[in-house]
């Protein structure tokens, strides 16, 4: 049987709350009794420290049911509607370097191959940012102010930097298969990645950040802290593509044939980096994981970058295949290679930000003393039973909210608006954990900006 990651994240997350109880059970979403029954999953002679309440679940599924009826849609916002991405509308190709009539063609397919390098740069580094160097740290006066939207800039820069002068590097085969390659230029290139040693990432990304400031009295620095293990994550990047695909996003990315379920499942085995899990087994090894009925699955990072793909080269890429016009079958395929036709099988992905809105509507309760640790910013044990509790809990909690929001907006009476069945079939359609995941991480953002949340919990880890 091919193994499935997204199906694991939901299953392995149900089963182990289904087997570990809440310190307080008296106000816990019902789970079904899981098919398989180990008293080796992790934590099982404990308790967990986060309960679903299915009150404020039911509550807060009616919020999102009405806002999406009032606005005719699920507010979310478009992957670069911010100007924080790289999209490569600016790109454009060296005079000459492409075939007399397939500019338009290979321009497009450079765009997308350079857009698609970009997120899995992005990804592959996007975690944790709030920590200082210990020199930093120890003075207990100086914070991290850097966010995710001051990555996602500094590396749309670095990626903008060779788009005005950019060769093109497709190549067509004598059996008509098609080899799409960044230039070298191009600062995020598979070989440039490969090469990367964590001196010169710093002297990259460091000027695309704001300066430091003062903030009463605390100093508020703007670095990317853990240097040397996000270049051994780039270089991990870099060389899988080279060796395993082709030195090509969009060659690794056709393979999963349109499934974001198989995308995932190919980053993941391609670059080690990415797999995300919890596991009594101590042998690490992959495969062993895979099979096993004790791991907590939960792959942030990868469903995340396989999500951002079709966010910017799947559902807002209608445009681009509509104009390249090619009759080419495999110019065809890598163009539409990711409009996937099963993002619903994707969870949400469980990091910091979605528990921290989901416990501020009281839909997560957290345990007495999580709570305390949580509220004065201390940092919790890496993959102990809080973080576990906090991330399995939220995604069961996010399924439950598309299978409640999908349940209510199936059940709304047409008369008296202007909806029909099919317009109403149309906004449930485009409910799912991802996009969920999205409606909760930008209504959290705008929160924490007004200062109206709890703080979030806090991990040294490279998986959020």
């Amino acid at each position: 049987m091919v193994f499935s990651p997204t199906a694991s994240v939901r299953e392995s997350c149900r089963r182990w709350m289904a087997q570990v109880p809440p310190i307080d059970d008296s106000l816990d979403l019902a789970t079904s009794t899981p098919t398989h029954i180990t008293d080796d999953v992790p934590f099982a002679n404990a308790k967990r420290s986060v309960a679903i309440n299915p009150t404020a679940l039911d509550q807060f599924a009616l919020e999102i049911t009405n806002s999406i009826l009032a606005n005719k849609s699920l507010e979310v916002t478009e992957w670069d509607a911010d100007g924080w991405h790289y999209t490569g509308k600016k790109y454009n190709v060296r005079s000459g370097t492409s075939a007399q009539g397939c500019v338009h063609v290979h321009r497009e397919l450079m765009r997308m191959e350079r857009v698609a390098l970009y997120i899995l740069t992005m990804d592959a580094i996007n975690f944790c940012f709030w920590p200082v160097s210990e020199a930093k740290d120890a003075t207990n006066s100086v914070k991290n102010g850097l966010e995710y939207e001051h990555l996602a800039i500094g590396l749309r820069k670095l990626a903008e930097l060779d788009d005005g002068n950019s060769q093109v590097n497709v190549k067509t085969s004598e059996s008509g298969g098609i080899t799409v390659r960044s230039a070298n230029s191009y600062a995020l290139s598979p070989t440039n990645l490969a090469e990367l040693t964590p001196k010169k990432l710093h002297d990259m990304i460091q000027p695309h950040f704001p300066s430091s400031t003062n903030e009463n009295g605390t100093s508020v620095v703007y670095e990317l802290p853990d240097m040397q293990i996000r270049c051994q994550l780039l270089n991990e990047l870099g060389k899988g593509l080279l060796e395993q695909h082709g030195g090509s996003a969009l060659q690794m990315i056709s393979k999963a044939n349109q499934s974001a379920d198989a995308l995932v499942r190919i980053i993941m085995d391609t670059f080690p980096g990415f797999r995300d899990y919890v596991d009594t087994d101590a042998s690490g090894e992959w495969e062993t994981v895979k099979a096993s009925l004790t791991a907590i699955h939960l792959h942030k990072r990868a469903q995340i970058a396989t999500a951002d793909i079709w966010a910017a080269l799947g559902r807002c890429n209608d445009q681009s295949v509509q104009t390249t016009n090619t009759t080419n079958p495999e110019h065809a395929k890598l163009f539409t290679c990711c409009h996937f036709t099963d993002m619903d099988a994707v969870t949400t992905f469980p990091d910091y930000r979605v528990p921290q809105i989901l416990r501020h509507v009281a839909v997560l309760r957290y345990g007495s003393q999580l709570a305390n640790l949580i509220d004065n910013q201390l940092e919790l044990e890496k993959s102990g039973m809080d973080e576990v509790s906090i991330r399995a809990s939220t995604v069961v909690a996010v399924e439950e909210l598309v299978h409640r929001v999908k349940k209510q907006l199936a059940s709304i009476s047409l008369e008296g608006t202007t909806l029909d069945r099919n317009n109403l079939q149309k906004l449930s359609d485009d409910v799912s954990a991802v996009t969920i995941d999205w409606y909760l991480w930008q209504k959290g953002e705008r929160l924490d900006r007004a200062n109206q949340l709890e703080p979030h919990h806090r991990v040294r880890t490279t998986f959020y």
